[in-house]
C-alpha cells in the first residue's frame, strides 16, 4: 500500500461514502445553538479567575443573557410554531402505484414556510426506504395566482415537487396552502404571520443587545430595554397566534387519521421567555429604587454613575468669633460707603441744573404723553442783575447802596 493509496480502489480517486446526516435535522438553528455554546463556553472559562460571589453571580448574568439571546435567534428561525403529527396512517404512496402504505406524517410549520415528514413504518416498503423530509418556503412575497413565473414561491415549488414525482402525502399537504380564494387562504394568513412576527423578533434582537450594553452603564435604563426586548417577544407570539388563519386548518386522512395543528415548543419558549425578560426588568428596576447597592453590588456596577443627579455638601472652614467680626465690620463699612455714594450720585450738580437739554425728537403719541403727565424736571435760571447806576466821579463797580440799583427788590 503506498503513500496516496489510502480510500483509493483501482487506482480510481479517492472515494468519500455519504454523510447520513438526519432529515429532521435544520443546520440553521443547529448553527445559531452552536454559537451561542461557543460563546458560553468562552466565557465559563474566565469564571474560575473570579473570587467569591461575584463568581455566582457573573454566571447567572452570563447565562441569563445568552439564553434570551439564543432564544430570538432560534425562535426566529425555528420551524415547530406548530406542529401535528399522526401515526400509523394508511395513505397512498405514489402516482401508478395502486398499494397503500404504513407511515407516519408529520408537518411543522414556522414563520417562513412548513416541513413535511413521511416516515414509513416498517420504513422498508414496496421495495423503497420511506423516509422523506420536504421544505416549501413562503418567504415573502405572495405573487399571483397559480404556478406560473410569476406566481408565489410557495405556488412554484409545489409544482416543482409535482415534477419530481414526490409521494402524494407530501402534496396533500402542500397543496393546502396553495389555495388562495374565498375563506380558504391558509397560506396567505401564515405567510402574513410569519411576516410580522419575524420583524419584531428581529427587532428584539438589537433591544437584548442594548440591553446588555446599559447593564454595565445605568442600571434603570437597562431594565427599561429588559422590558422592551420582553414586550418584543411577547408581540410576536400575538401576532402570530391572532393572524396564522380564520379558519383552523385540519388536514384529513381518513376518519381517524387527521392532522389537527397546535402551538409547537418555539412558540412557548418564545412566549415564556418573553414574559421572564419582563418580569426580570421590573424587577431590577424596584431594586434599583429600594436597594441600589445590592444590585449594584450583583451587576458589579458602581451605584454613584447610575445617578442622575449627585448632590455634594461642602464644608465650610471654621473662623474664630475675631474674625468674623472683623468681617462682619468690614461688611457695614462697605454697606455705608455705598449708601453714601449712591446718595451722592443722586443730588445733581450744579451744571446738571444749569445745563440746557435740547429736546429729543418724539412721536406724536410720546409727546403728547408727556405734554399731559409729566412736568419740566429743568429749575427755572435766576433772575438776570440789571446795569447799576454810576457816579459823577466815575467810579464803577463799588459796592453802592441798595437804592442806586434797579430792581434791588428782585435781587432780594
Amino acid at each position: 500500500m503506498g503513500l496516496y493509496d489510502a480510500f483509493r480502489q483501482n487506482g480510481a480517486p479517492t472515494f468519500y461514502e455519504a454523510v447520513h446526516i438526519p432529515v429532521e435535522a435544520d443546520l440553521v438553528v443547529s448553527g445559531l445553538v452552536f454559537c451561542f455554546v461557543i460563546l458560553a463556553a468562552s466565557f465559563f472559562l474566565v469564571l474560575p479567575g473570579i473570587r467569591g460571589k461575584e463568581r455566582l453571580f457573573a454566571f447567572t448574568r452570563i447565562t441569563l443573557s445568552l439564553f434570551i439571546g439564543a432564544v430570538i435567534l432560534v425562535s426566529n428561525f425555528a420551524m415547530t410554531w406548530e406542529v401535528s403529527t399522526i401515526t400509523s396512517t394508511p395513505t397512498k404512496y405514489k402516482a401508478g402505484i395502486g398499494d397503500d402504505i404504513t407511515a407516519t406524517i408529520g408537518v411543522n410549520i414556522g414563520l417562513r414556510g412548513i416541513n413535511v415528514t413521511l416516515k414509513g413504518e416498517p420504513e422498508k416498503q414496496l421495495n423503497e426506504t420511506i423516509n422523506y423530509n420536504e421544505h416549501f418556503s413562503w418567504e415573502w412575497r405572495q405573487g399571483r395566482p397559480g404556478f406560473g413565473p410569476f406566481a408565489g414561491r410557495f405556488n412554484q415549488q409545489y409544482r416543482a415537487a409535482q415534477f419530481r414525482g414526490l409521494p402524494l402525502p407530501i402534496l396533500w399537504v402542500a397543496e393546502y396552502f396553495t389555495f388562495d380564494g374565498e375563506g380558504i387562504r391558509w397560506g396567505r394568513h401564515y405567510r402574513q404571520a410569519g411576516w410580522y412576527s419575524h420583524i419584531v423578533l428581529w427587532l428584539a434582537f438589537p433591544l437584548w443587545i442594548l440591553t446588555n450594553i446599559l447593564f454595565f452603564v445605568l442600571l434603570r435604563y437597562g431594565a427599561y430595554f429588559l422590558v422592551m426586548t420582553g414586550a418584543a417577544m411577547v408581540t410576536s407570539n400575538i401576532i402570530w397566534a391572532t393572524l396564522r388563519n380564520v379558519n383552523e386548518l385540519k388536514i384529513p386522512f381518513s376518519d381517524k387519521h387527521v392532522l389537527e395543528f397546535a402551538f409547537g415548543g418555539s412558540f412557548w419558549i418564545c412566549l415564556i421567555t418573553g414574559i421572564l425578560c419582563i418580569i426580570l426588568g421590573v424587577v431590577v428596576y424596584v431594586m434599583d429604587l429600594r436597594c441600589p447597592q445590592l444590585i449594584a453590588t450583583f451587576f458589579n456596577a458602581d451605584v454613584i454613575q447610575d445617578s442622575e443627579e449627585v448632590q455634594v455638601e461642602k464644608e465650610e472652614p471654621v473662623v474664630s468669633d475675631r474674625r468674623e467680626e472683623e468681617d462682619e465690620e468690614d461688611e457695614t463699612a462697605e454697606k455705608e460707603a455705598d449708601r453714601s455714594a449712591s446718595a451722592a450720585a443722586a443730588e445733581p450738580t450744579d451744571d446738571e441744573i444749569y445745563e440746557v437739554r435740547m429736546p429729543q425728537e418724539m412721536r406724536p403719541a410720546q409727546r403728547r404723553f408727556t405734554q399731559r403727565f409729566q412736568k419740566p424736571r429743568r429749575r427755572p435760571p435766576p433772575p438776570v442783575p440789571m446795569r447799576h447806576i454810576s457816579n459823577d466821579d466815575g467810579e464803577d463797580y463799588q459796592n453802592m447802596p441798595d437804592e442806586e440799583y434797579e430792581n434791588a427788590a428782585a435781587l432780594k
